[in-house]
């Protein structure tokens, strides 16, 4: 996504809106958890600070995860803002290249950030807690279950 700077630098303007669509292609899901991703809506302002330009934005979507009870798909909505601040004297990777900022690296980032660990599917409460030869445990049963092989130093504990 680049932004083109020519009007910021030879007008001397000082702010900039920002309104675009950007699509992600599906070559860059493949090494994320997330299965598909919705346009990515990015609006906001570069502002124009003589050696550097700040970025104010924020982007919004929806993006595709797996439920991590039972592998459905589960909607998860991101609203994230991001202040960045790009020119010479800071340590991102952005160049300002021929007048124009590419600033898909800086919105692709903060997406890969907002990815939860894990998510549930609203209906993954109704599913079964057991099956065949399995049951799930909770935190409290294992606390309370004493393993058979240390039984018997329970009763040096009451004496």
């Amino acid at each position: 996504m680049n932004i083109d700077l020519t009007k910021m630098i030879y007008q001397n303007e000082y702010k900039m809106p920002i309104d675009k669509e950007i699509v992600i292609p599906d070559e860059l899901l493949k090494t994320t958890e997330i299965r598909k991703i919705s346009p990515v809506i990015v609006s906001g302002f570069i502002y124009n600070n003589e050696e550097e330009y700040e970025l104010d934005i924020n982007i919004k979507g929806v993006m595709v995860l797996g439920c991590a009870r039972t592998l459905k798909d589960v909607d998860y909505e991101f609203n994230i803002d991001i202040n960045e601040v790009i020119g010479e004297n800071n340590d991102n990777s952005l160049e300002i290249n021929q007048n124009s900022l590419d600033i898909f690296p800086i919105v692709w980032q903060n997406i890969l950030v907002d990815v939860p660990l894990r998510v549930l599917a609203p209906d993954a409460k109704e599913e079964s807690l057991e099956g065949d030869g399995w049951r799930l445990i909770t935190e409290a049963e294992q606390k309370e279950k004493i393993d058979p092989r240390l039984e018997a130093l329970s009763k040096f504990n009451k004496e």
